[in-house]
């Protein structure tokens, strides 16, 4: 899946949003054409999903460290 900038005039996928689309979603291959959409529908559409899926921060080592650190301090005190 890539989202990447339309270089021709397109009018936005979306039903009743009249604005030139700025943005191309394209699964190669998995749908017959590419969804075209305009910056502000796009950044409605990113706002609906960040209400349904939340995106997870990594695990640094650093403080994977340090829990480990306090997990070990917390068995030794009980």
């Amino acid at each position: 899946m890539v989202i990447e900038k339309v270089n021709t005039k397109t009018k936005c996928d979306f039903v009743g949003c009249n604005n030139l689309a700025e943005y191309s979603f394209s699964t190669k291959g998995l749908l017959k054409h590419e969804l075209c959409f305009c910056e502000d529908c796009l950044k409605g559409m990113y706002e609906a999903i960040g209400q349904v899926q939340i995106p997870k921060g990594t695990k640094s080592p650093f403080k994977l460290n340090e829990r480990l650190r306090r997990k070990d301090e917390n068995q030794s005190r009980g």
